[in-house]
């Protein structure tokens, strides 16, 4: 196996590291360069390849795999600093992103709050509720259509997320890692697909990773990289 590269972008530095086919490893750190940040990326790899004493197309040459995180986007998750998005899922189940499970109640809070169940409150949802929308079709866990996708009402309920202003809509249908058909006829909507499974504990990735792409900083700075590489 060749090399191994993983690269974060944080707000204020990127990190990189490479793991070598012998399992030797080489690290570097660079400042990050918003609002591009690829251009902190390319610098990490850079500065890895200075460190193993070759240069960045030899390195890019024996590696197999690269993996980029970016703690950046976390940081702008948590403060709220991300894009209006809009979420569309199966009827009846719009309300699994809003309902928290019993770990999101305990994690990190000491034992006297967890036994004042009156205080104890939800952290704000990941898209506002009235972005969150339905659209009637159901297909069962063994990939069976129940009940047909209504393209007229799909049709209207993107058409009424989007004039809320949105920069992306992120769409989550039941059971659609076993029969996307429903997500694939929504393609040709103006709107931007999320192929996940649907389940309360997974219903938030697309959200989140709409929020992500939506980030003109963000996104442009992945297309750069991508390029570059």
């Amino acid at each position: 196996m060749g090399n191994v590269i993983g690269i974060d972008v944080g707000g204020t530095f990127t990190d990189a590291v490479v793991i070598r086919s012998d399992g030797s490893m080489v690290s570097a750190k660079t400042p990050s360069t918003p609002p591009d940040y690829s251009e902190g990326v390319l610098n990490a790899i850079d500065l890895l390849a200075a460190e193993l004493g070759c240069d960045v197309a030899d390195l890019l040459a024996d590696t197999d795999h690269i993996a980029h995180g970016t703690t950046s986007s976390l940081n702008a998750l948590v403060m709220g600093k991300v894009p209006r998005i809009g979420f569309v899922t199966t009827q009846g189940h719009r309300d699994s992103i809003f309902i928290m499970n019993v770990e999101g109640r305990y994690l990190g809070r000491p034992q006297h709050e967890l036994q004042d169940i009156m205080t104890q409150t939800k952290p704000r949802g990941l898209v506002e509720r009235r972005l969150a929308r339905e659209v009637v079709e159901r297909i069962d866990r063994a990939g069976t259509v129940i009940v047909p996708l209504n393209e007229d009402d799909a049709k209207a309920v993107i058409r009424e997320v989007l004039a809320e202003g949105v920069k992306a809509i992120a769409i989550s249908l039941l059971w659609s890692f076993r029969n996307p058909a429903h997500e694939q006829r929504l393609i040709a909507l103006p709107i931007r697909r999320r192929l996940l499974p649907f389940e309360a504990e997974r219903g938030g990735h697309p959200v989140r990773r709409a929020q992500h792409g939506s980030c003109p900083g963000r996104k442009r700075a992945c297309h750069h990289a991508h390029r570059d590489l």
